[in-house]
């Protein structure tokens, strides 16, 4: 095996080198934190051993990703990537560019003249003008009439503003003259930089059988390139439809510019890897009892399991907080009719492989290295939709619009940032959940200042009852909701709000209005206690919601929370 390898190695070694400067970058694609990227050899080999040199690739290629195919009359031996020291001197530039810079300081030296000169003449003018204006102590003043006067005054305006303009002007060249030298100082920094560097490459060894035309692929994978998903909804409340524009933006800095490539974004995150974490072993001890007067022998202990407590406390706390933090959604959803037919305007097609789905654009695409963004259209979605407005006036007292809809579509609409466009206006910027393909979704269009709710607190009063043994406290909580369609259409509202729950079985809250016995289609109430009213409003009306509850607890009880 050792000897085959040598002969390999020595084989390669009188390889007609041949270089590939047309191979650049053809075909890219993207993943949340890196790309593979694939370089196209088209030409003709001569029979024997060859070595292909795909130099100038990118400083953070991942060597180990580095693969190769191709078609014709070879066979491949190996690839070598490597990376190689390289000195590149470039007296003659930089000794050009010295000399430009002394060019440039010779001007400016020309301009600060001329701007002590402007100041000069700057300076006798206004001695000039003060010697008239002001009382002399060994002459009088000369003697002028009105109009030598004004005469003056305006050949001593038409000089300032005549001397301001030459100020100005000699400025503004004087700046260009520096920011031009500051320029060539960083082209020679740059030039002195490259005297001593590396790059890396690649030799692809092949046996070439017979001379003739091959096609010779080579991918690698490069890290720091990226997209991530941003959305245009523009929502149609007339016509009942929602577009959905979903644009991908994207950011490299390889070092290499991608242009005319044929790009694919994927939904693949390698970044996350391909095996499951594993759990260690899960163990339960018996608490102990600990005297008083051992914990105070014990300082440190006591800090410790005081710190246990709080987080103990603390974690029942969070569990609580994430047990009640979801308090609004939708108790059930119905999608009305579709008044529209399912139309697709799409820009890129769907190969969905065994865990992500990859997007082909149509399009060849350009992508400079420079780190800024640059923006691609995935596809465009025109989906039929139903609207509801919805308010949680208890927080806030705006009513938000949003719209239900179905993803026809084969794309997975990641979580990603939108711009909402309602009824052709620009209107708020807001966000995508995951919503794979075939899956329902709502999605929220901004405030709609035309609708309003408030919640109002019509009275707060405390009741007694029972005459012999234990007396019931009973707080009533009177309120309701003012709501005003100012809209020209008729809207479909939900108001949400929630019923206190007691911890203790002494504790009672008891619903009065609206009377509640198991969910309606108006009115809705889930085991968190969070309430809903559903009510479809027409255009111009005002309409009063009521809702009244009571707290009920024995007299000799305090209650907290309310």
């Amino acid at each position: 095996m050792k000897i085959l390898s040598l002969l390999c190695f020595a084989a390669t070694l009188g390889a007609a080198e041949v270089p590939t400067p047309d191979a650049k970058p053809r075909e890219v694609t993207v993943y949340a934190d890196r790309a593979e990227v694939v370089r196209i050899f088209q030409g003709d080999l001569a029979a024997g051993d060859q070595s292909l040199l795909f130099d100038n690739l990118p400083a953070n290629v991942d060597f180990s990703s580095i693969r190769v195919e191709g078609t014709g009359a070879f066979t491949l031996i190996d690839i070598r990537p490597e990376t190689v020291q390289v000195k590149e001197v470039a007296n003659e530039a930089i000794r050009a560019l010295q000399a430009k810079i002394q060019a440039q300081e010779l001007v400016q030296k020309e301009l600060s003249l001329a701007e002590g000169r402007v100041a000069f003449r700057r300076s006798a003018l206004d001695k000039v003008l003060g010697r008239l204006t002001s009382a002399g102590k060994e002459s009088a003043n000369p003697e002028m009439d009105p109009l030598k006067w004004a005469a003056y005054l305006d050949f001593q305006a038409e000089q300032q503003v005549a001397l301001d303009k030459e100020a100005t002007d000699l400025a503004k060249r004087i700046k260009a003259s520096r920011q031009q030298v500051d320029t060539y100082n960083r082209e020679i920094a740059a030039l002195n930089g490259n005297q001593s560097r590396s790059r890396n490459l690649a030799r692809v060894n092949l046996d070439v059988k017979t001379a003739g035309p091959a096609v010779v692929r080579l991918s690698y994978v490069v890290q720091g390139p990226s997209w991530k998903p941003v959305y245009d909804l523009r929502a149609d409340t007339k016509a009942k439809s929602l577009e959905i524009t979903y644009h991908a933006e994207l950011r490299q800095s390889t070092g290499e510019d991608w242009q005319g490539v044929s790009l694919k974004l994927s939904t693949a995150e390698p970044s996350v890897g391909g095996r499951e974490p594993e759990m260690s072993p899960w163990f339960l001890a018996k608490a102990e009892a600990i005297a008083l007067d051992e914990l105070r022998k014990d300082s440190d202990g006591l800090n410790r399991r005081g710190s246990n407590a709080t987080g103990r406390i603390a974690g029942e706390k969070q569990n609580f907080a994430a047990a009640t933090g979801n308090q609004f959604n939708e108790f059930s959803t119905k999608a009305g009719s579709a008044v529209l037919a399912d139309a697709t305007v799409s820009t890129a097609s769907v190969v969905t492989g065994g865990t992500a789905a990859t997007y082909v654009i149509e399009r060849t695409t350009d992508i400079k290295s420079d780190n800024k963004m640059a923006k691609v259209t995935v596809t465009r979605l025109l989906l039929p939709s139903t609207y509801r407005h919805s308010c949680v006036p208890k927080l806030s007292s705006y009513v938000y619009l949003k719209t239900h809809a179905t993803n026809k579509s084969d794309f997975t609409l990641l979580p990603g940032r939108t711009s909402i466009f309602l009824d052709g206006a620009f209107v708020a910027n807001s966000s995508m959940d995951l919503v794979p393909a075939g899956q329902k979704f709502w999605t929220f269009l901004g405030v709609d200042q035309s609708v309003s709710v408030e919640r109002k607190e019509l009275a707060r009063r405390e009741e007694s009852s029972g005459l012999f043994g234990k007396k019931t406290l009973r707080t009533v909580f009177d309120q309701v909701f003012k709501v005003k369609n100012g809209k020209a259409t008729e809207i479909d509202l939900v108001i949400w709000d929630q019923l206190p729950m007691g911890d203790h079985e002494d504790i009672k809250v008891v619903l009065e209005e609206p009377k509640y016995e198991k969910d309606s289609e108006s009115f809705k109430m889930n085991e968190s206690k969070y309430v809903e009213w559903r009510h479809a409003v027409k255009a111009g009306e005002k309409l009063d919601v009521p809702y009244r509850f009571a707290i009920e607890r024995p007299a000799d009880m305090q209650v907290l929370g309310y």
